[in-house]
């Protein structure tokens, strides 16, 4: 349990490495991905006197925070991807495949939802009921939670000595149950093969 927490908390002080590179994507792949969002809420404002909570009300029933947290997981799997195959060395696999795994997941269970909620919207009497979209805003934070985790995990390999002791968990046990499957078996040799006594 201790290494699994450790999996999932060690890879974000990358952040913390690299401030201004973070900074920088973040600015770049959250913020500027929301624009249409952002754009929305200050014509609403400008030309309807909406307010921000209204202008965020109208773009949740049309669905665009579940568009966007899409949007953003699928373009963390590229990334994934391509680094897991150009990897010279398979630095972090553990990491990335779950991490792909759970992104693949994400997807198609957000979509399923997504897919729901619209068909319900569709044929439901729209009032204008400010109420919170929980499985909506919860899609929204878990899409931010899963690329930025991702994001940290591409960056590993900017400092692969840092990270060692979470390069590949699963298969540094696997790799220690067999060092220790080897010592157990060479105690029990008393020769070399060949007669001669060790």
């Amino acid at each position: 349990m201790k290494n699994a927490i450790r999996l999932l908390k060690d890879p974000l002080s990358v952040i913390t490495d690299n401030r201004s590179e973070f900074t920088i994507w973040f600015l770049f792949t959250i913020v500027t991905g929301q624009i249409g969002i952002i754009a929305n809420m200050i014509i609403r404002h400008y030309t309807y006197s909406t307010s921000i909570s209204e202008s965020i009300f109208v773009d949740s029933q049309n669905g665009s925070f579940y568009t966007f947290s899409i949007a953003l997981v699928a373009s963390l799997l590229g990334p994934l991807f391509i680094n897991l195959l150009n990897s010279s060395k398979f630095s972090f696999k553990t990491l990335k495949i779950y991490t792909i795994i759970f992104s693949i997941f994400f997807l198609f269970f957000a979509g399923i939802v997504y897919a729901v909620i619209q068909s319900k919207n569709g044929f439901e009497n729209k009032n204008l009921v400010l109420k919170i979209d929980w499985t909506q805003l919860l899609m929204y934070i878990l899409a931010l939670i899963i690329v930025i985790y991702g994001y940290c995990i591409i960056r590993l390999e900017n400092d692969p000595l840092k990270y060692k002791f979470i390069d590949d968990p699963l298969f540094n046990e696997k790799d220690d149950e067999d060092v220790n499957e080897r010592i157990e078996e060479s105690k029990k040799v008393t020769d070399d093969g060949k007669g001669r006594k060790l």
